[in-house]
Parts: structure tokens; sequence; C-alpha cells
């Protein structure tokens, strides 16, 4: 309400500012109209004096003054010695030239003033002066359209500024409401839309996908804690056990070493996990975004390819490399572009049997650039592609293997960082993981 008051009386002001304004323009124009009329009766009648003639000149003055009977027009006509020869004024001194008299010195009823006009004709001295009734006749004409229009206009601009704040209202306590919930920890409320599409919509678009967020971020966290305490158990229980074991081993006086170090290999990879988790929870609040800069996406891709070809070999699997032969630039952190690359390569050796072919490639599609790794083991269930990229989620063939589940977390959170997209996709057979990312700079701009 006080914001549709401030509004009606700004656009009052504005509108009497601007209606003053013309009336100063409307009375200069009058003035500079009368003005003329008085000079232009003042040249008719000195015309009369040309002749030389004073006689005919003040005939001509008397006659002016025997028609203009509606008392708006003074004349006065005064010969050598100040001596009167026509007038309709009493006798008065007036100044030489333009001058504003008031009414009462030229014998005049009312207040209006007159603007008069003296001059000498020949050995004569005419006055000639028209009273300011048109002039008073426009301001109160202004004056009375301004009272009214501005009383409408209050009207109008506070009846429509109360609906207006009234529908403003309604919607902001809808919003206040929603907040509420959320603030009571119900993260599915939403804030209301219309079909207006304003500014007060566009918000609550945003704050609406700031919430399907914040619910995602805290089901991914309770999620977490529930997988943290289903797979940390085993590995918990095994060290319990061993740390069981070389206190047995202690108190019979047999060597301990063996249990230790196996104790110290299950501690180690339970901080592994906690690491891992402690990463990926840095990468998605964004903390790494401020070391963004330009990354070479070939280069980087042919170093992994490099280093794990070796790997690969070694596990009697083929790995094969195809990029575009030109650097292409993103905007990102190079160290974990790396990290997921190598993590999408380790799980491919790891998950696929001896024989099998692993091919790392590098394709544009437009303005974007699109890494795939590509394998032919045996694979990834569509029905379990999306829990993969949860924390700690292992598919049951592989929980005899080595890892922690947190792989395929950690490229999805490089790729969500990176503005990007992951998905993952049947190759028939085996597994095809893919990333499009938006480049940064022209593809070919400098050299490899």
């Amino acid at each position: 309400m006080r914001l549709a008051l401030a509004f009606t009386l700004t656009v009052v002001a504005a509108y009497l500012v601007a209606v003053g304004v013309a009336y100063v323009w409307m009375r200069d124009e009058l003035i500079r109209r009368q003005d003329q009329r008085i000079e232009e009766l003042f040249t008719l009648l000195a015309s009369n004096a040309d002749q030389g003639d004073d006689a005919e000149f003040v005939e001509a003055v008397r006659a002016q003054i025997a028609a203009a009977r509606d008392g708006h027009a003074v004349y006065q006509l005064l010969g050598p010695g100040s001596r009167v020869l026509a007038t309709d004024i009493p006798p008065v001194s007036l100044p030489a030239g333009w001058s504003d008299q008031p009414a009462e010195a030229l014998g005049r009823g009312g207040d209006i003033p007159f603007r008069v006009l003296v001059r000498t004709v020949g050995a004569n001295r005419l006055a000639v002066g028209r009273d300011y009734s048109d002039l008073d006749a426009l301001r109160e004409t202004i004056q009375t359209a301004m009272l009214w229009s501005s009383l409408f206009a209050l009207l109008v601009a506070l009846g429509g500024g109360s609906l207006i704040a009234l529908r403003i209202r309604g919607r902001l306590a809808a919003v206040s409401q929603a907040l509420d919930r959320v603030a009571e920890g119900d993260l599915g409320a939403r804030l209301p839309l219309t079909d207006a599409d304003d500014d007060i919509d566009r918000v609550s678009q945003q704050v609406n996908a700031a919430l399907v967020r914040l619910a995602a971020l805290v089901d991914g966290m309770r999620q977490v804690s529930a997988d943290i305490a289903h797979d940390l158990r085993t590995p918990l229980g095994r060290l319990r056990n061993h740390i069981a074991e070389a206190l047995e081993a202690t108190g019979q006086g047999a060597d301990t070493r063996p249990v230790l170090e196996q104790a110290l290999a299950e501690s180690d990879a339970i901080g592994n996990t906690f690491s891992a988790l402690l990463r990926i929870a840095q990468i998605e609040a964004g903390a790494r975004k401020a070391r963004f800069a330009p990354v070479n996406l070939t280069a980087t891709l042919r170093s992994v390819a490099e280093v794990y070809a070796d790997v690969a070999e070694d596990a009697q699997m083929r790995l094969a490399l195809r990029d575009p032969g030109v650097p292409v630039w993103v905007n990102g952190d190079a160290e974990l572009l790396v990290q997921a690359l190598a993590n999408l390569v380790e799980n491919a050796i790891r998950h696929c049997p001896q024989g099998a072919s692993i091919r790392c490639e590098l394709a544009l599609d437009g303005p974007r650039a699109v890494l795939r790794i590509t394998d032919n083991g045996p694979g990834i269930p569509p029905g379990e592609r999306e829990n993969v990229l949860r924390r700690l989620y292992r598919l049951e063939r592989s929980r005899t293997t080595p890892g922690s589940g947190l792989g395929l977390s950690l490229v999805k959170a490089v790729t969500d960082l990176h503005g990007g997209r992951l998905w993952l996709a049947d190759a028939a057979p085996g597994l095809e993981v893919g990333i499009v990312l938006d480049l940064s700079m022209p593809i070919g701009l400098t050299k490899l």
C-alpha cells in the first residue's frame, strides 16, 4: 500500500508539474499575443497622425474609445504640455514604453491589471492598453481543470494502486506460506506461479529451481548416510577382526605383523573412501570453480590414454584412442578432468574380462566437445545405470572386486561442475559412457 501511495503521489506530482509548465507557456504566449494586438492598435491609431492633421488623429482615438465600451481597453492622448485631447481614464502619468498598471490607478474596477504601451506620436503622447482578462480566464480554467483532473487522477491511481497492491500482497502471502513450509523441513513445497510471467513469477521459478536442487542435495545426503552405514560396516568389521587377531597373536607371543598390515590396508581403504566422499562434496559445492582455466581436452585424453595403455596391456586388454587431431579447448579444472577420465578408463579395465577392447574417443558436435569411453565388456543393465551414479552404490557382481563405488559419482560431480552432461548407454555389447562439454574457444586456434 505504501508503494501504491508513493506511486500515486509521484504520478499526480508529475501531472501537476506538466500542467504548470503548460500554463506558463500558454501565459507567455497570451502575453505575447496581447502585446502584439496592442502594438497593432497603437500603430493603426498613430497612422492617422501621419497626415499632419491632429484633429483627424484625435477623432480616431475618440472613435476607438467610443467603440471600446466593455471596459477591457484604455486610451489616453495628451497634447503638448500634457493637455488632454482624448481619454477614458482619469488624469494619470504613465511611464513611457511597456508597463503593467493596476486597474484602480486607471479608474477601473476589479483587480485585473492592464498592459499599457506609451509612446510619442509627433508632438503628442499616446497610451493604449488592455487588461489581462483573457489571461485571468485561462488561469481560472487551468486551476479548475487541475483541481478536478488531479482529484480524478488521484482517485484512479489510488484505486488501481490499491488493487495492484492487494494482488501483490496476496501473491507474497502465498510465497511466504511456501517458504514457511520449507523452513519447517518440507522441501517439497514450491512457490506458486501464475500465467503473468512477471518479476515475481521469474523470482519464484528461480527459488523453485533452488529448492529442487536443495531437495536433491538433502536426499543425496540421506542416501550417502545410509550407504556409508551399510557399505562401511563390512570393512570396519574386517578391521575390528584384524585388530582382535593381532591382540590374540600378541597374547600368544606370535608374529602380529601380517595381521597389522591387513588392518592397515583396511584402514587406508576406509580413509580413501572418506577422502573421495569429501572430494565429491567439495566438487558439488563448486569450490573448485575458482581454478577454472582453458583446458586442452585433446592433450588431456592423450595423456590419460598413454598412462593406461600399459595397464590395459598388463590386463590383456587393448586400449585405442581416437581424437580430432586439433586442440579442443574447454573452460575447466584440468586436474578434475584428468581424474574423471582416469576413473572411466579404470572402471572399464577393472570390470572387463581379458581380451576386451576399450576405446577412448573425442569428437566435435558443433559448439560442444563429446568424450566417449566405450568397451565391449558385460556392461550395466539399463535399470542400474542411474543407481551406479550414486555414492557407494555397487552392482552385486562388483562387490568382490576392489573399489568403493565412488568412481562414477565423482565423474558425475565433475561433469556437473563443468556444466556438462553425462550419460551411460548400451554399446551392444558393452558400455558407453559419454560426457558433453561446451567449447571455450574456436577449434584450431592454437597448435597441439
